[in-house]
């Protein structure tokens, strides 16, 4: 009983040894699977404010990021809201209806010239809208970039409002 037992069971390893060595599978050579994908997405992003008070990047294909690479054009983007689904799945901008928001652009930087009076740092609400607009501006100013270099946060942003202190900021501040 017990060489029955050992004569099934060598029988058995032995049937599994040829249908594994024999499934077909036979040998190539080194296949290149082309470049590796990388950089950032071809359409603009912009950023809103989700219900638990962070930023979301929602992407904007149908408009190509050349097409915006003046910060007022983001400016106005940003001002006009979410779209209606992202509206009911909870995000809101924080850029007033009709406020008077103006950039200039001199390099890699960008000075937005904000219509309060001033920013705190410390308000959710002054911060998340402070995020919106850095990180928005950069990202379509990066995805413009005809060499694609450009980082978001090569691109520095500095809010200026009307009578507060000035602050240069880069996208990563804000998505900590």
């Amino acid at each position: 009983m017990k060489a029955a037992r050992m004569a099934i069971t060598a029988a058995l390893s032995g049937v599994a040894v040829v249908l594994l060595a024999g499934c077909g599978v036979r040998p190539t050579g080194v296949l290149d699977g082309g470049e590796a994908a990388g950089g950032l997405t071809k359409g603009l992003r912009l950023y809103f404010v989700s219900q638990t008070g962070r930023l979301e990047a929602v992407s904007r294909p149908e408009i190509p990021a050349y097409k915006v690479t003046d910060p007022n054009g983001v400016i106005k983007l940003l001002g006009s809201g979410p779209t209606d689904a992202e509206r009911a799945s909870g995000l809101t901008t924080m850029l007033g209806t009709g406020a008077q928001y103006r950039a200039t652009v001199a390099g890699n930087a960008v000075t937005v010239h904000v219509p309060m009076a001033d920013l705190s740092h410390s308000a959710v609400d002054d911060r998340n809208l402070m995020g919106q607009l850095v990180c928005s501006i950069a990202r379509a100013r990066a995805v413009a970039d005809d060499k694609g270099t450009t980082r978001a946060d090569d691109i520095r942003v500095t809010l200026r409002p009307q009578s507060g202190r000035s602050k240069s900021h880069v996208c990563s501040d804000f998505l900590k």
